[in-house]
């Protein structure tokens, strides 16, 4: 049996990490939520994922510091992160990737499908 991949879903919004959790867990993938930065940061120390899911606008500690923390860390930077926020303006995306980020989703306009298109894109590369 393949081994099952590990996501972080970092998210303060519990229905957003209700429905991906289960949707990404149905796909066969671990998941571990977070509900803010310092959570996730936390979490990572602890389990180290595949992949992380993150949030920009959170309580606490937003996605951009998590990223950038992420990045910096010799123990955590190639664990890619894609970009999950209800905020899709130019300037944000081009400044999450150019933090590291290995994708950009925006809610509104992304399915839960697509979500797992991309975790199963980023995974692969």
């Amino acid at each position: 049996m393949p081994k099952q991949n590990k996501i972080l879903f970092v998210d303060d919004t519990k229905m957003f990490q209700s429905i991906y959790k289960s949707k990404l867990m149905s796909e066969g993938y671990e998941v571990k939520t977070a509900d803010n930065g310092l959570e996730a940061i936390k979490s990572l120390s602890e389990e180290k994922p595949d992949l992380i899911l993150l949030d920009l606008n959170m309580p606490v500690m937003d996605g951009f510091k998590v990223l950038q923390a992420v990045k910096a860390n010799p123990i955590f930077s190639s664990i890619p992160v894609i970009i999950f926020s209800s905020r899709g303006q130019a300037e944000e995306i081009e400044k999450a990737v150019n933090l590291g980020a290995d994708g950009y989703l925006v809610k509104t306009t992304t399915t839960p499908n697509e979500v797992v298109k991309k975790v199963k894109e980023v995974l692969n590369k």
